[in-house]
């Protein structure tokens, strides 16, 4: 599509002439290229221009003719700019104040706050003195949250809590495009038709209480939790259906629906007061993971694991702090219902570990994911463990066909601190952004890899894809067996303790914390 056919679609949306599936789709595709919104702003601007001077009351035969002049030019040239800046001196004819038209900043559509250790980056259409004040979005201002979690209060009521990692950017007070993210929102009576588009969906409330999930590789969800909605799809056969409380639906390839269980274990009503996280102290009581309002599986059945009451494999013992978790030796494990954190997104495991002599040369301790890997997509797991190496028992981490091995030997049956942090990018070289630390210090690890699957596409192939939603994944396990490929017929003797689980990437401070005061 050439520059020109791009600015005749924008400034049929500008005048009105779109029909509403095109309207919507134009817009969803201007939501994902800054290119287009600007464009789209530009219009935007120069419609105001021409409002404001026909309503200035003045004789504007002869600056009709600029402005029709500067307009013809512009759209040849695809150059919106000039004709702003055209527009501009036209006014100056008029003596219409300038700032009154192309800086009239409309009031904020909404207000935003983040969960404690959040790292969010917001940017929005007018900049410097003309930016919407701290803390609140206009149309047009986009949020981008790497990790935490952000809550968005509309003026009309609406209310959303967004996990991260996540990229939105709000349209009006009455539509949101959700790029990337997991999104609760609450829509009142009189806020009714409030939408929310996504790559490959549109969800009209028609009042109601609904999340959405949009993420890479992966297909576009809609649950209904009560009230109803109107959903459709954005491509092929473009789907429409409406869907009523205890309804949820995935977006197909092909613009098809399928049902789904409903689920609200990724979706958060209430603004967290810290990261969010599962931790499992292994004191006493049930299994559950406590961690307050920050993780909807924490105290829950999804975060409670399964196998612990065997006591032929597992026995508390006094831990690093109160009890610990330890095992016999016995081939056993404790399996729970929560998924884990999936794809690239950021995070951090944080555990407690001491051995005990005997049992084989490799431990897995704690992960979740896929076992099987193939060259399109080499890892999708994630999971910690002990390896026997010639100077002793040493830590690692396993995405796959792509893992690391610690170097500082710890069996010596002390109680020592292990944690790995992911922050979700990657380095120049294709490989994870990784900062592992042994006993609140840096541990050097040493890199290395399967090279059945990894030889033939080199470095770019060992960048992290867990996946935890497909057929096959295991959700969050301990001492698991699915990754043991060695016959064997016991599990290390050991004892483990504190087991923190945060869907952020810690910093060194809040490592040394963990290591130090058992807390942030």
């Amino acid at each position: 599509m050439t520059q020109r056919d791009v600015e005749s679609r924008i400034q049929n949306l500008v005048d009105g002439k779109l029909a509403p599936d095109e309207r919507a789709a134009l817009l969803a595709e201007i939501g994902r290229d800054p290119a287009l919104l600007e464009i789209y702003w530009g219009y935007v601007v120069l419609e105001c221009a021409f409002v404001r001077l026909s309503r200035s009351g003045a004789s504007l035969r002869t600056e009709q003719t600029v402005i029709a002049e500067t307009t013809r030019r512009s759209r040849r040239k695809g150059h919106i700019r000039w004709s702003l800046a055209a527009v501009a001196a036209v006014l100056a004819l008029v003596a219409v104040p300038l700032h009154l038209i192309f800086f009239r900043i409309p009031p904020p559509t909404a207000s935003l706050r983040v969960s404690p250790g959040s790292i969010l980056e917001v940017s929005h259409i007018a900049t410097g003195k003309d930016a919407p004040p701290p803390g609140t979005l206009m149309p047009g201002s986009r949020a981008k949250l790497d990790q935490g979690t952000l809550e968005l209060t509309f003026a009309n009521g609406v209310r959303s809590i967004v996990r991260g990692p996540a990229d939105l950017t709000l349209h009006s007070k009455e539509r949101l495009f959700l790029q990337n993210g997991t999104a609760w929102f609450y829509v009142p009576t009189g806020a009714a038709g409030f939408k929310v588009l996504t790559p490959g969906l549109i969800v009209t409330d028609l009042g109601t209480e609904f999340g959405v999930r949009t993420r890479p590789d992966s297909l576009d969800e809609v649950h209904v939790f009560r009230g109803k909605v109107e959903a459709g799809t954005q491509h092929g056969v473009k789907a429409a259906a409406t869907l009523t409380a205890g309804m949820a639906r995935t977006a197909g390839d092909a613009g098809d629906f399928s049902e789904i269980p409903p689920d609200r274990e990724h979706f958060l009503t209430t603004l967290p007061d810290s990261l969010p996280h599962l931790h499992w102290s292994f004191d006493d009581g049930p299994h559950f993971a406590t961690a307050g309002n920050n993780q909807t599986a924490a105290g829950s059945d999804a975060s409670r694991l399964a196998g612990l009451e065997n006591p032929q494999a597992f026995h508390k013992v006094k831990g690093r702090f109160g009890q610990a978790l330890a095992t016999t030796g016995a081939l056993a494990e404790a399996r729970s219902g929560w998924t884990g954190i999936e794809g690239a997104a950021p995070r951090t495991i944080a555990h407690w570990i001491k051995l005990s002599p005997g049992g084989p040369a490799t431990q897995p301790i704690v992960g979740w994911g896929s076992h099987a890997l193939s060259p399109f997509n080499p890892n999708p797991a994630f999971l910690t463990y002990l390896r026997r190496i010639e100077t002793g028992t040493v830590t690692g981490v396993s995405f796959g066909a792509y893992h690391l091995v610690g170097t500082t030997p710890i069996k010596d049956e002390q109680w020592h601190h292990f944690a790995v942090v992911y922050s979700g990018r990657s380095l120049t070289d294709g490989r994870p952004e990784l900062a592992c630390y042994l006993d609140g210090r840096p541990e050097a690890m040493t890199p290395a890899f399967r090279t059945d699957i990894l030889a033939e596409d080199g470095p770019k192939a060992l960048a992290i894809q867990t996946l935890s939603s497909v057929k096959g994944s295991i959700p969050l396990t301990l001492f698991p067996r699915d990754w043991c490929h060695d016959g064997r017929t016991a599990n290390m003797p050991l004892a483990l303790d504190e087991l923190y689980i945060f869907e952020a990437a810690l910093n060194e401070t809040q490592v040394i914390s963990l290591f130090q005061q058992n807390r942030l």
